[in-house]
């Protein structure tokens, strides 16, 4: 049934409803009006005719069928309504939808240049306080921790240039440092530059160069010696080689040819031994090949991983570096973060040690995030 068809049989209906309807009230108004006359007269209602009387009680049974009717019409109505699906818009889809829309403006605006941008604030505090006489002991503590990250890249279709700078400082107060209040738990400065030109797809002509070093003093427990300072120690890897780029998020660079370089500016509180020096130099230069693997993950929303592997050797000695920042985002301004960094170094072997040992890092906070772009 077509719409026209349909739309004439829904009114032909309601016509002849409504003329039906009109026809019983006038009947009913007269089988009234005619008692009334009756009763007014002296008579009673037992002198109707049979065949008023049946007409009566059809029209009734009509009335009341109709009734029924309109009862079931009614109550079919309000069922169908119930059964529509209320949406319910949470501030969480308002809020991803908003995120959205912001991503795609970013990228409409990154079509117009090649250069791409953003930054990264953390802020992290972590406070405890004990009184002397708490029946469980322990000691007060306060740490804190700030990172700056950002990135600066330029992208055409056969070159690419990633500057990539970070920050990290944290520092923590240690009850059972008599000397120190205070002592750096964590400070970072890495600058890292690659420059590629495509050769096929996916792989890349590559050079590199990376800078780390210190810029706050980290002291040994109870002892005026540095672990380490500003500038000491200080690090600088160049690598020439190929990057391999299969999938978004994953870079594998390779360097046949690689130069390394580490400085202690203060050997005088700084101990050379522990950065693989000769006692009594300052400067160690090596040559040799390096791997760089370097991939980030975020399959949702709220969950983002960072992953840095690195490797060198020169042929006498090995050097790995684990580093995996997995960042919890619980809302647009707080954010956890989980830090796992092993490392090995066959060339570092500390006072006191006949080999080298396995070095690794844990740290868990929470705290202030957010982006620049």
């Amino acid at each position: 049934m077509n719409m026209t068809a349909q739309q004439l049989y829904t009114d032909t209906f309601r016509l002849n409803d409504q003329k039906v309807t009109a026809d019983m009230d006038r009947l009913l108004l007269d089988m009234v009006a005619q008692q009334s006359a009756q009763l007014h007269a002296g008579d009673t209602i037992d002198t109707l005719t049979l065949a008023e009387r049946m007409a009566l009680d059809s029209i009734e049974r009509e009335v009341r069928e109709m009734d029924s009717l309109r009862a079931m019409n009614a109550e079919l109505v309000i069922k169908t309504i119930e059964q529509i699906p209320t949406i319910q818009v949470e501030k969480s889809w308002i809020k991803d939808a908003e995120e959205d829309r912001n991503d795609v403006l970013r990228s409409i605006r990154d079509m117009k240049t090649p250069w791409r941008r953003e930054a990264t604030v953390m802020l992290q505090i972590t406070q405890n306080y004990v009184t002397p006489n708490w029946y469980q002991g322990g000691s007060s503590s306060f740490a804190g921790l700030a990172i700056l990250k950002g990135y600066i890249h330029y992208i055409t279709e056969r070159f690419t240039w990633e500057n990539t700078g970070e920050w990290r400082g944290g520092c923590s107060t240690i009850s059972a440092d008599s000397l120190h209040k205070v002592n750096t738990t964590d400070d970072l400065l890495r600058l890292y530059s690659k420059a590629n030109y495509r050769i096929v797809p996916k792989l890349f002509g590559s050079v590199s160069a990376e800078l780390e070093t210190r810029l706050l003093p980290t002291y040994k427990s109870n002892s005026k010696d540095l672990k380490s300072g500003p500038f000491s120690p200080l690090r600088f890897n160049a690598a020439l080689g190929l990057d391999y780029k299969p999938v978004p998020g994953l870079s594998i660079s390779f360097s046949p040819l690689s130069y390394k370089v580490i400085h202690i500016m203060d050997t005088a509180r700084v101990t050379a031994q522990d950065y693989g020096l000769v006692p009594g130099t300052k400067t160690m230069h090596n040559i040799g090949s390096s791997m760089r693997l370097e991939y980030n993950w975020r399959p949702v929303r709220e969950f983002a991983m960072e992953m840095r592997f690195f490797t060198y050797t020169n042929y006498h000695y090995v050097e790995l570096d684990l580093e995996v920042n997995c960042d919890f985002i619980i809302n647009r301004w707080l954010t956890a973060r989980l830090t796992l960094h092993p490392r090995y170094d066959t060339s570092v072997i500390m006072v006191g040690d006949t080999h080298a040992k396995v070095q690794f890092r844990e740290l868990l906070s929470i705290g202030f995030a957010h982006k620049f772009h």
